[in-house]
Parts: C-alpha cells; structure tokens; sequence
C-alpha cells in the first residue's frame, strides 16, 4: 500500500480540505492511503472520518515567518521519524521549508498543489513560488492558480499538471422536497426569491459587495432574502453593516453547514462575487444543483459548465449585479435534475479519484 503525506492548514469544511475528502472516499484505499499534516490543534470537522477511513493526522506548528527555525526543525524531526515516498502539499506558502526539508530526506515524489489564484501578500507570493525549487511535480486546479504560484513560463513549459476539482456530482442533484423541506424549517415562502452564497468570511469572498448587490436587489424585489453559509474573522463586520441598512431580517447568517446540497436546492441563486480563486468547488456544486450562478468574472472560465452561469465583471456596480439577477429570475421556475449528464463529466470525483490513484502508483513503479 502507499500512502501519501497531504500537507494543509486545517481539516475543517474549506474548499480544499472537501476536495481531498471527496477523493480520499472515492480512492481505493487498499491500495493508496492518506495521511494529514495540519497546522492547528483545534478538533477539526473532517478528523473523525479520517481515522475511520484508516488516516493518520500530525499537527505542526502554524508557520509565522518568525517562527521558521522551529517550523523547519519540526519537520527535520518528523520526516527523519517517518518514512514517505510522495509528500503532497497543499499549502504552498510553506512549502519551500517542508519540500526542501523533504529533498534533504530524499523522499522521491514531491508535489506543489496550487488551489488559488491569490492575490496575497507579495512576500507570500514569493514563497509560493520558491515551492517549485524543491517539488519534483507541480499540480494546479486552474490555469490561474498554475500562474499565479508557479509562474507563466513553467505554465508554458507544460511543467504544471492543470487538475481540475472533481465532486461526487450525485450528491448536489436538485432534489425538489428537499428544497421545500428545508425553506419550511427556514421559515421561507414558496415564491420567495432566494441568493445564496457559501465561503468563509474572508477578504477573498468579498462579502461587502454582495451585501451591496443584495441591497439593490432588495430595492426592487422586497420578496427576496439572502442565505450566507460560513465563518469567519469577517462575519461581525457583515454583520453590523447589514444591521446599518437595515436587512437584518432579510439575510440569514447560518455558519458552517453540513447540509449544502439543501441549501443550494433551497436556493434560487448562487452569488459568488470573489476577487480572486482558483477553482472555486462550491461553483461546481451549485451547477450540479442546475442552478443559476452569477459569479466574479476573476474566476477562471474553466469553471462554466452551464449557460446558467454568468461571469460579471467586478467593476461593474453592484446596481448592474442586481440588474443581471433579476433579469434570469423567470430561469427558476425551469430547473430540474441533469444527473445524467454529469455523470460522465469530468468534474465527477470517481475520476478525478482514479486519476490520482493512477499518478501516485506509477510514480512509485518508475522510482
């Protein structure tokens, strides 16, 4: 069996962390295993799973720059402890420090996985990209995030595998009594018109635009609400901005869930305005939902599998946004299932799974 070392910051409910949960339930773990490093001593969402799925989990120190000698000694002493043939990580920031101190090891088969097209501190930048120095093998979700981390020349150079995020598409199928069963509990009207959005409060997300959007929405459509489902260190921020325009009854802040397909089924629209992402999986699962989504023109292309999806430009005001969301308002009443043709899609995670399960066991056959 091999087993492979993820690199993350968490194992909560982020976009990577559910990616790589998707794949590690649809692997044949008979023959590839997963084991987690991650950077919090916090119980994260996805540890239990891990265990029973046969996982393993270590926690290093959350890398603060000034801490680096003690971040570079912890994987000195872990990596010297245990013994791996594919390290695969997600966290490029550091991954200049545990890549490097992993070529030191002489662990053969090193991954940099580009999940973002960030646009983060210079300084952070930089260490993204000297992640590639030290990785025998560098993945991204999108030509953006491949740019962006590694460079336009090793892009050009097709020395980036563009890998796209996959999703068990059956689960996020619009499922009508759900839909109905869930606005009951939410105390939702039939014909209410409801945009959601799903993501950490965060810069990236741009939460204070949306809350602008739906502000104008509501302007012209009394009848709507919207649903923001997620944490983060921006939530009380939101929170008093919309308390100041007075749509604290029309927006439901609802945390973290472990009930997305209903929500997205719920849903009339996803309103997804980020500055920046790299293959946003919560687009992906809005579209097997079949429902309409209105998203930041910042996001890669690659991502639109409907003519339900709309890319606005961010320069745009957020007048325009509203404009566009109610114009496909009659879209709704048309949705219905597309089970059968996202089956075979290449966004369904049995094969993103089995493509994963191919590259780590012929890797290791070619050392």
């Amino acid at each position: 069996m091999i087993r492979v070392l993820h690199v993350l910051g968490t194992l909560n409910l982020g976009g990577a962390e559910s990616r790589i949960m998707d794949i590690y339930r649809n692997i044949d773990r008979s023959k590839v295993q997963f084991d987690f490093a991650i950077h919090t001593n916090d119980q994260c969402y996805f540890a239990e799973e891990v265990k029973k799925l046969g996982g393993n989990i270590f926690v290093f120190p959350r890398f603060t720059g000034a801490n680096y000698h003690q971040y570079k000694k912890a994987w000195n002493i872990f990596l010297s402890e245990n013994t791996y043939k594919i390290i695969h990580g997600h966290q490029t920031s550091t991954a200049f420090i545990y890549l490097k101190v992993a070529k030191n090891k002489r662990i053969p088969i090193r991954i940099a996985h580009s999940r973002n097209a960030s646009k983060d501190s210079k300084i952070k930048i930089f260490t993204s990209k000297l992640a590639r120095l030290y990785a025998t093998d560098l993945f991204a979700v999108s030509r953006l995030a491949a740019i962006s981390e590694f460079g336009n020349k090793n892009v050009k150079n097709n020395k980036v595998k563009i890998i796209k995020n996959g999703i068990p598409v059956g689960k996020f199928v619009f499922n009508q009594n759900n839909r109905m069963q869930l606005r009951k509990e939410l105390n939702i009207k039939p014909n209410t018109l409801v945009l959601c959005h799903i993501g950490r409060f965060h810069p990236q997300k741009n939460h204070d635009f949306l809350i602008d959007i739906f502000s104008e929405v509501q302007k012209n459509k009394k009848d709507s609400l919207l649903l923001l489902i997620g944490e983060g260190k921006l939530k009380n921020n939101i929170e008093k901005k919309v308390k100041l325009l007075d749509l604290d009854k029309k927006i439901l802040f609802l945390g973290s869930r472990n009930d997305i397909p209903n929500i997205l089924s719920a849903s009339d629209m996803l309103i997804f305005p980020s500055i920046y992402e790299g293959f946003p999986g919560v687009v992906l699962e809005a579209q097997a939902s079949n429902l309409i989504s209105i998203i930041s023109s910042n996001i890669t292309k690659e991502i639109v599998l409907l003519p339900t999806t709309f890319r606005l430009s961010l320069k745009s005001s957020s007048n325009y946004w509203a404009k566009i969301i109610l114009l496909n308002e009659k879209l709704i009443n048309k949705r219905k299932s597309i089970l059968s043709e996202l089956i075979n899609s290449d966004f369904n995670v049995e094969k993103i799974a089995i493509f994963y399960q191919n590259f780590y066991t012929k890797r290791i056959e070619n050392l």
